[in-house]
């Protein structure tokens, strides 16, 4: 797969022609220390190093999306398979980067980075993608997933209860701070619509997409929350276009729908081959047990076309399956001004929609290409 060039001399994936430019850091694998340059922390090392948070390095970041990539190579090592480790890592280093510049007590830096590293504990293999099909026949979502594997209720036992005594963290305080019940000072860095997992998704998700420059750096933009009690208001504003754009054109773009609901038809199919506890296995287990269901992100790599037709010989009907087609909507109240980080809510507004559409009628669509990549 090549990259090409629109009218702009931009370089852009050519599955999302019109995606706006990531963010400088490409987002490439760090193979230092986990928190280098932020000292070391026995507590925060010891939870990233944890059975069920290294399980997060084999579920994908982007789902069925991640399967659809450039090959690892010195100029595209930003396009590669992300994952949920990673993204919790990052989550972490932001709530540290704010942590270190306002100066917090190791108390409070501890909440905020563990709830960093373990607000994704609970996703299954290929994040969201098979999320629905395990919540409809087996009423199993990440959320529940990961309060049970907090709260020692899963089979990994209380590893991460224990990691929480042995250090005098309040598990109780960190799972609120996730669920965003947390009412404390900075609360709002995970419960808000400014939150440091969103701003790492999203530039994690750009970088994934395009190589160029970015009008928000996730580092500088949270340094800049961190540094004033009023929230920088062009960069908020910026931020949220541009959360508008990434989910409208790249997380939500149909010819992932399409993916998503070829995954999904197949799971719902053969779901006597599936069981509730295939939710906490990584995806090369998953793999392992069912290989049809990753061969059609292979074939999707050279048509999607292809890949429906290849799977329509394992699921007869899957031209008639239907999804819901999520449309996010992203908008900014400017008569509102923002003084404090509370008045963020009223600002930024979000409405979140479905329609029902079938793979055959996706598929049919023009924006659907045939070949994804050669």
């Amino acid at each position: 797969m090549d990259i090409v060039a629109n009218t702009s001399g931009r370089k852009t994936f050519p599955l999302f022609p019109n995606l706006p430019p990531p963010c400088p850091r490409p987002f490439e694998r760090d193979d230092g220390a986990i928190f280098d340059g932020f000292g070391e922390d026995p507590f925060l090392t010891g939870l990233a190093l944890s059975a069920p948070v290294q399980r997060l390095k084999q579920i994908s970041f982007l789902g069925a999306l991640d399967y659809i990539r450039f090959p690892n190579d010195n100029s595209r090592a930003y396009c590669r398979h992300h994952n949920r480790y990673e993204h919790s890592i990052g989550v972490a280093r932001l709530a540290l980067v704010y942590a270190g510049i306002r100066k917090l007590n190791r108390r409070d830096t501890r909440v905020l980075a563990a709830a960093g590293i373990l607000h994704d504990i609970g996703h299954g293999p290929l994040s969201h993608t098979l999320e629905p099909i395990f919540k409809s026949e087996f009423n199993i979502s990440h959320h529940r997933s990961g309060e049970n594997i907090l709260y020692g209720r899963s089979p990994f036992g209380k590893e991460i209860m224990k990691i929480m005594s042995a250090h005098g963290v309040d598990l109780d305080e960190v799972a609120a701070m996730i669920e965003g019940r947390h009412e404390g000072p900075h609360a709002f860095l995970y419960s808000g619509p400014i939150n440091l997992d969103t701003i790492e998704g999203i530039s994690r998700s750009h970088a994934f997409a395009a190589k160029s420059n970015c009008r928000v750096n996730p580092y500088r933009f949270v340094a800049a929350l961190a540094k004033h009690d009023e929230p920088p208001i062009k960069l908020t504003d910026e931020f949220w276009r541009m959360k508008h754009e990434i989910y409208n054109i790249f997380i939500h773009n149909e010819a992932g729908l399409v993916l998503d609901g070829l995954a999904q038809a197949y799971m719902r199919h053969n779901i006597e081959e599936f069981s509730p506890d295939d939710f906490l296995k990584t995806e090369d287990q998953l793999r392992r047990r069912q290989p049809t269901l990753f061969h059609v992100f292979a074939w999707a790599r050279k048509s999607i076309r292809r890949a429906c037709h290849h799977i329509s010989e394992h699921v007869p009907e899957v031209f008639e399956f239907s999804l819901r087609a999520p449309r996010r909507n992203f908008t900014i109240e400017t008569s509102v001004a923002v003084h404090r980080p509370a008045d963020l809510r009223r600002r930024y507004k979000q409405s979140k929609s479905f329609r029902n559409i079938t793979i055959g009628q996706l598929v049919a669509n023009e924006h659907i290409p045939g070949t994804v990549g050669a």
